[in-house]
């Protein structure tokens, strides 16, 4: 397990497991995953931004979506289909690469992935917990450097909610 500013990371057999704190209140934690226009703004790396996202947020619906790398070509597309929504505690879905057609690139782990959003006080917790098929799975995603990754995605969803917070 790894430990930085308020955030762990483990890995344990097949899982992935994020839990971070964030200064907001869960609605609108919450919130800041339901629409593309709030994720255009955070969800990737800094070098990595959403370039497309296309969302149907309700049980059976998707998130279609595409990150643009530094350089010419780098893209990386992604489709989730959402299985289960409970506003404001918790969305459950299956996250798979995929071309930007919205074809599952079956050569790359897909993830089953739960992601809960637990009120504190005025904070809230969100712990996601992303599940492949093997340990092996995990260790793929680990060198390519999906820890370090979304570490720098909940950053920025930490600096749009005080953005957000701060015109409240």
């Amino acid at each position: 397990m790894t430990t930085s500013k308020n955030q762990t990371v483990e890995t344990k057999e097949n899982e992935i497991i994020f839990t971070r704190t964030f200064q907001a209140p869960r609605e609108l934690v919450f919130e800041t995953y339901t629409t593309c226009e709030h994720l255009m703004n955070w969800w990737g790396p800094r070098t990595w931004p959403l370039s497309y996202c296309e969302m149907d947020f309700r049980p059976g619906g998707t998130w279609h979506y595409c990150m643009k790398g530094p350089n010419e070509g780098d893209e990386s597309w992604g489709i989730a289909k959402y299985k289960e929504i409970t506003e404001p505690k918790k969305i459950i879905y299956n996250d798979y690469f995929s071309d930007k057609d919205g074809n599952i690139n079956t050569e790359m782990p897909g993830f089953d992935t739960i992601i809960t959003f637990k009120a504190e006080g005025e904070n809230t917790v969100i712990k996601m917990v992303s599940k492949v098929g093997s340990k092996e799975e995990v260790d793929k995603l680990v060198e390519m450097g999906m820890i370090e990754g979304f570490t720098e995605t909940w950053d920025r969803l930490e600096e749009h909610l005080l953005h957000l917070t701060a015109n409240l």
